[in-house]
């Protein structure tokens, strides 16, 4: 990837593992710690994160759209702690 990706959304994979309903295996680390940073650079910018906006990240992010309500539940809690 040509981007690197801060080891930083690859701790939030770690802990979203811990507590996701589907396992998450190794080839799908990359992806998620791309949609991490993608979403929550969004988050952290102030923008608004539509329904529409999730399934493109996660295009972007080539992750299972599946994925997309377990990661926004995990990071409301996350946000919450």
């Amino acid at each position: 990837m040509g981007n690197e990706i801060p080891l930083k959304f690859y701790d939030i994979v770690d802990e979203y593992s811990t507590e996701s309903a589907e396992p998450v295996n190794a080839p799908e680390r990359d992806a998620l710690a791309r949609y991490f940073q993608l979403l929550i650079t969004r988050l952290s910018n102030n923008e608004e994160i539509s329904e529409e906006a999730q399934q493109e990240m996660a295009r972007e992010a080539n992750i299972d759209a599946q994925r997309i309500d377990d990661i926004a539940e995990f990071l409301n809690r996350w946000g919450n702690e």
